[in-house]
């Protein structure tokens, strides 16, 4: 996602939501076999994308956004005090078809970038 002032101006930097963490302590593995509300949400947000890549309407796209603007009021995502709208992007990230045991020419591109939402109660970062 990424944010602007200006509602018709593009984000010059995007933050991934909720990166995967690279590591994962014993504890941390045993809570999240069990209790794991976050996770859960980003595979309903991934379920989403992959509805939009066969043709989804904009349902998809509208609940996608619910759910990051619902994460900027609650906290989770902050932003600079200047930023009056946030967009937000689905990149695709795959190989192009080959032999069984080799890897293909790797692609990353966007497949769909947002309109402007305005941000109305979130928490800044002075």
């Amino acid at each position: 996602m990424g944010f602007v002032g200006e509602e018709d101006a593009i984000p010059d930097k995007w933050i991934p939501f909720r990166p995967i963490p690279v590591r994962f302590t014993l504890t941390q593995h045993l809570i999240r076999l069990f209790y794991n509300p976050d996770w859960n949400e980003l595979l309903y947000i991934n379920t989403c994308a992959e509805r939009l890549f066969e043709g989804g309407d904009k349902f998809y796209i509208q609940e996608i956004a619910n759910r990051l603007l619902h994460a900027i009021q609650c906290g989770e995502v902050v932003h600079t005090c200047d930023a009056k709208f946030m967009y937000f992007r689905i990149r695709a990230t795959y190989s192009e078809d080959t032999v069984a045991d080799q890897m293909g020419q790797i692609t990353d591109e966007v497949f769909l970038q947002s309109h402007a939402y305005a941000l109305n109660v979130a928490k800044v970062i002075s």
